[in-house]
């Protein structure tokens, strides 16, 4: 099931007591994938496939996303940790894997490690199998 299939796109302001993802407005793709919709009976440790790339109008978070996926996971009502988090790259390797290890906390503001990674074989397969679907299903 198909949670979010669009244009991610942000101003650079801040908005009440959330700070902008830049202070530069930009845009990403996004699609988001719950996975346990495919298959009720299978318990996923990340039930959501996020995936995110670069429209090539304003900033890129590419550098430091941990501000997109706070973003996106208080817009859409998504645990951080429990999504596979997936950057669609312009290079031959097409996906990285983006990993986010909780580091520290400041009151109920947690901060993240983050790691980039290629994706595993089942989680390459995971990734084209859901993207082609997605495709299919826009014809």
């Amino acid at each position: 099931m198909y949670i979010f299939n669009g244009t991610y796109s942000w101003d650079g302001k801040r908005h009440g007591d959330r700070d902008p993802i830049a202070w530069f407005a930009g845009s990403y793709n996004l699609l988001i994938i719950n996975l346990q919709a495919h298959q009720p009976g299978v318990k996923f440790l990340k039930p959501y496939l996020c995936v995110f790339s670069e429209t090539g109008q304003g900033h890129s978070i590419s550098a430091n996303p941990e501000k997109f996926a706070k973003h996106v996971c208080t817009d859409f009502s998504l645990d951080l940790e429990r999504v596979l988090w997936v950057e669609k790259l312009t290079t031959k390797d097409r996906y990285e894997v983006v990993v986010f290890t909780r580091s520290n906390r400041l009151g109920d503001n947690h901060f993240y490690r983050i790691a980039r990674r290629l994706p595993t074989a089942a989680e390459s397969n995971l990734i084209c199998n859901e993207i082609e679907a997605h495709i299919k299903s826009l014809q």
